[in-house]
């Protein structure tokens, strides 16, 4: 489904010689100008509410801190972030919308845009090389890549401090979810074990042009491992529970005999010595069940 990219607009008067980077209500003419049109497999709905940028511009308070931002669009969060002085690099995938960031960009020197997949880059590139170097991401991102960005942002390690990010609402429940509802799965375990999730505030689909089907969740991720774990075992508990959750309404023992192709008696086993009980459907494990269980399959070499 599409997803909203921001860009530089505001909700009154159009104007007909609006340009890539002011604060007018042209956002169809600019796009005409620049010979774009919405892109439903790039996710472009454009922001025409300029308070949803200013509120996503505000979280990042700190004018020394470095920003990576993930699909620009036409630049309304860009601008106002390049305005500090900070240095700042936007990531734009559409050569047309990067080509015109970079002249509203031209007054602050501290901030550039990169052409191209941000799956595709390194932040060393953003950054250099020193290992100390903390870096904000912010972004709004579109369906068809969320789940790999924040795989991208999650790989990062400590060098990503915080993402404030834009995604979809029923995405961001799916991450909140808790065990045994519907929203809960692989994915709400996977982002358990590396980053801590707040959601901040909604965003409606009249806020975007053209209008989105959905709403819209900006989200404060903040990466940090599951307490107490070693990297091995996130990884297996990882690994666990997509065997397990994959297949909803089974039981966790036929669900991860099936996925990790072993024994269900075996698998019965482990469960039992983890302290979790069989019959249990695999969507109703916390993640701290997950790590468990990591623990005592890892420890019986069946990692």
């Amino acid at each position: 489904m599409p997803r909203p990219v921001l860009s530089s607009t505001s909700s009154r008067r159009p104007s007909r010689g609006a340009t890539p980077g002011s604060a007018t209500s042209g956002v169809p003419a600019m796009l005409r100008a620049l010979g774009v049109r919405p892109s439903r497999r790039l996710g472009q709905n454009f922001l025409i509410d300029p308070r949803v940028a200013e509120r996503i511009a505000s979280l990042v308070s700190d004018a020394r801190e470095p920003v990576l931002e993930i699909g620009p669009g036409l630049g309304a969060l860009t601008t106002l972030l390049a305005r500090t002085g900070r240095p700042l690099v936007a990531v734009e995938v559409d050569f047309r919308l990067a080509e015109a960031l970079e002249a509203t960009l031209a007054p602050w020197p501290a901030a550039r845009v990169l052409r191209g997949d941000i799956l595709e880059q390194r932040l060393e590139e953003f950054v250099g090389a020193d290992a100390g170097a903390r870096v904000t991401v912010v972004g709004n991102l579109p369906y068809s890549i969320t789940t790999p960005a924040i795989e991208w942002i999650l790989a990062q390690g400590p060098r990503v401090r915080r993402a404030v990010l834009m995604v979809q609402r029923e995405y961001a429940e799916r991450l909140a979810a808790a065990p045994g509802t519907k929203a809960y799965g692989s994915l709400t375990v996977f982002v358990s074990l590396h980053a801590e999730i707040e959601t901040l505030f909604r965003a409606s689909p009249g806020a975007f042009h053209p209008r989105p089907d959905v709403e819209s969740v900006v989200l404060d991720l903040r990466p940090r491992p599951w307490p107490d774990t070693s990297g091995e075992e996130r990884a297996l508990a990882e690994r666990l529970a997509r065997a397990g959750v994959g297949t909803r309404r089974k039981t966790v023992v036929n669900s991860l005999a099936r996925g990790m192709e072993i024994d269900a008696a075996r698998v019965r086993e482990l469960l039992a010595s983890a302290g979790i009980e069989a019959e249990r459907r695999g969507e109703t494990l916390g993640v701290d069940e997950w790590i468990r269980l990591a623990r005592v399959w890892r420890g019986v070499g069946r990692a």
